[in-house]
This record gives structure tokens, C-alpha cells and sequence, in this order.
């Protein structure tokens, strides 16, 4: 009786979690995940109920059924970590095998072919595959920004995993004793399940406004189409690395970059043409630089770049292998744009950068100082012909 109340009761919290989780994901998109997980309590919620009534159901209904469903619960808490972390596909593949294998048995063990108690103890290594898949998920998304979320998530299903293992352990090799315990131990092992829903659920919550967050933070502080950062917070960079260079007596240099021509072309191909130039000399550029240096848009066709500890020397090398990446480009061919309309003519252009390079003078100048240096520079190297490198002195 007792067992059974514990059931019905997870069941019961397990329904109310279901329809929270599903009532927050319709009313705030954003919160990828939160729907799969709420179809997880679901699953979990009526094979409890179908265990807590098993005795009084057949049992293609009350032991398949209910197995499928609890194993089903754990396969979606998947789907929806792969759906928050972006992953691709949501086709839990290993999930499905598992699902596959968990059918099998229970029809095995409905037809005759092996005793009953094989039922719990693959239950329990099935579960506790699909958990280490998920644990492992998470290990593998935990990132800047998240990691204590996803490492407290996945801690919660590595011990999961390792209980499951243990408990079909006992079944299978710990003799009368083992199995006595683990049978007499039923009641807080259905209780555990339930703490562990309850773990899932805060822990995936933590993830998926952790995520929320840092993805609002990256839109505010990147460019829409370069994907760089924007003026605003690429000056937060500079600050932090100025007040670095103060405290080590380090220098840094800072580069202003401009596609030559880039009006004309802008006028003459349109704006879609011009968009497709400036990604492709971005990622010139991206290719041209260390991965502490900070790229960032300053405004049309403009770029700057941060290079932390940077002598002069140094970010002239940089400058010119920057300049020289998108020389590399050579010729894109681009729709001529004819009366606001494109037309199927095309015409091939050239594609050069000119760049303005500007050190720190111990610390005494400010970061408005070192960007207006490197922008004079920047116009001398226009001044004398483009697709150049000046330096500011």
C-alpha cells in the first residue's frame, strides 16, 4: 500500500510538472527544451500510474507498457538537452535501440523465456545507458556561461546512472541477501526516482535560463551579420585590456580596417552584394589573427581589431598578413545592379583593405587617443593608393 501511495503521488507531481513545463515553453519560446522535458514527466507520470496498477492491469498494459513509458521519460529529458544545446538532429537514435531492446525482453519475459526479476534488472541497465548518454551530453555543452548549471545537471545522472547500476547489480549477483534488499528497498527506490524528476527539472530550469541569458548577452553584443562584436562592446575590450597593459607596463596595438571602394561597389552591386563582401573579408580576417585578438565593427565598411600585448612590430606583421589574406581573395563576381533591380550581367571585382596600425605609448594615451592614431593611419594608407598598411608614429 505504501509503495503504491508513493506511485500515485510521484505520478501526481510528476502530471503538475508536466503541464508547468509545457505552459512555460508555449509562453516563452525561447526556453528551448522545457517542451520535451514536460512530454518526459508526462511519459514518467502515467507509467507510475501503470505500476502503482499493474497488478490489476494485463500484462501487455501494465509491465510493457509501464517499462516503455519510464524508459521513454529518460529518452526525451535527452531530446530536450540536445534540442538546449542546439546539437542538430533530435532523432535520439541510441534512445530508439534502447526503446527496441527494452520491447524485446518484456515480450521475452511475457512468453515464458527467463524469470521476472530480469525484468527490473533490465530496466535498470537500460536507464542507466540512456542517463549516461544525457550526463555525457551535458559534460560536453558545459561551457562559459553555463557550466555550473550543466555540471550540477549532469552530476544529478551520473549518480542516477551508477544507483540503477548498482541496483541491478544486486539482483543479478548478490544472492538471496541482494535481492531481498533490493526488493524490501522498493519503497526508496521509487522515492529516489522521484527526487531525481524533482533534480531534473530545477537543474534543466537552471540550464535553460543560463542559456536564455547568455544568448541575449551575445545578440547585444555582436554585429547581426559579421557575427563580430559591435562598437559598444568592443570598446568594453579595450578598456579591459588598457587597464591590463597599465598594471603589467605591456603594450597593445589596435588596427583600423577599411574595404577600399567599397561605396562604389555598394552602389553599383546593391546592398545584398555588398553584405557578401564584408562576411567573406571577415572571415579573411578572422583567419589573419591570434585567439586572444578582438575583431569588432566600428561602423559600414570599417573593422577594428584589438591585438592584447602587441608591440608595434608585432601588429604591423599582423596588418600586413590581414591585408595580404584579403588580397588572396582576388576577383568575386557580383550581379550588376541595374534600376534598383539586379540584373543577370555580372561583373568581377577586386576586393583590397587598407589598414591603420596604432600602439599604446605607456599607458599614457586614452583608448579615444590610440583609435583616432589608428584611423589617421588608416587614411594615409587610402592617401597613397589603398591596400596598403600605414602606422601611425
Amino acid at each position: 500500500m505504501a509503495i503504491r501511495l508513493i506511485l500515485l503521488l510521484g505520478a501526481m507531481l510528476l502530471s503538475c510538472g508536466s503541464a508547468g513545463l509545457l505552459i512555460v515553453r508555449l509562453t516563452n519560446p525561447r526556453l528551448s527544451g522545457l517542451g520535451w522535458l514536460g512530454g518526459a514527466f508526462a511519459a514518467g507520470g502515467i507509467g507510475a500510474v501503470l505500476l502503482a496498477t499493474e497488478r490489476s492491469t494485463p500484462d501487455i498494459i501494465g509491465c510493457l507498457l509501464a517499462d516503455l513509458l519510464i524508459l521513454s521519460a529518460f529518452v526525451l529529458v535527452h531530446v530536450a538537452v540536445l534540442e538546449l544545446s542546439e546539437r542538430g538532429s533530435l532523432l535520439p537514435k541510441f534512445g530508439i535501440f534502447l526503446l527496441v531492446l527494452q520491447g524485446a525482453f518484456d515480450l521475452c519475459l511475457m512468453a515464458g523465456y527467463g524469470a521476472s526479476i530480469l525484468r527490473t534488472e533490465a530496466a535498470c541497465v537500460l536507464i542507466a545507458l540512456q542517463v549516461a548518454q544525457t550526463a555525457l551530453q551535458l559534460i560536453r555543452f558545459a561551457r562559459q556561461g553555463i557550466r555550473a548549471a550543466a555540471w550540477f545537471s549532469a552530476g544529478i545522472l551520473v549518480c542516477f546512472t551508477v544507483f540503477n547500476l548498482v541496483r541491478s547489480g544486486l539482483l543479478a549477483f548478490g544472492g538471496a541477501g541482494g535481492r531481498r534488499f533490493a526488493q524490501d528497498s522498493i519503497g526508496v527506490i521509487y522515492s529516489v526516482y522521484i527526487i531525481v524528476g524533482l533534480g531534473i527539472a530545477f537543474g534543466f530550469f537552471w540550464m535553460t535560463t543560463a542559456v536564455l541569458t547568455l544568448r541575449l548577452e551575445q545578440q547585444a553584443s555582436t554585429d547581426s551579420l559579421t557575427r563580430v562584436f559591435n562598437r559598444r562592446y568592443f570598446l568594453k575590450w579595450c578598456e579591459q585590456e588598457q587597464g591590463r597593459s597599465r598594471r603589467s607596463g605591456s603594450s597593445f596595438s589596435i588596427l583600423m580596417v577599411d574595404i577600399d571602394h567599397f561605396k562604389q561597389i555598394n552602389d553599383t552591386f546593391g546592398h545584398s552584394a555588398g553584405d557578401t563582401m564584408i562576411c567573406t573579408v571577415i572571415e579573411k580576417m578572422q583567419d589573419a589573427v591570434r585567439g586572444i585578438d578582438v575583431i569588432g565593427r566600428w561602423g559600414g565598411e570599417e573593422f577594428v581589431v584589438l591585438l592584447p600585448g602587441a608591440s608595434a612590430d608585432s601588429a604591423q606583421v599582423v596588418a600586413h598578413r590581414m591585408r595580404s589574406n584579403v588580397e588572396k581573395i582576388g576577383w568575386m563576381e557580383l550581379d550588376l545592379q541595374a534600376g534598383g533591380k539586379q540584373a543577370e550581367r555580372k561583373l568581377a571585382v577586386g576586393v583590397t583593405v587598407s589598414v591603420g596600425v596604432a600602439t599604446s605609448r605607456d599607458g599614457e594615451d586614452s583608448i579615444a587617443e590610440i583609435l583616432g592614431r589608428a584611423d589617421q593611419a588608416m587614411y594615409e594608407a587610402k592617401s597613397q593608393g589603398r591596400n596598403c598598411v600605414c602606422t601611425a608614429i
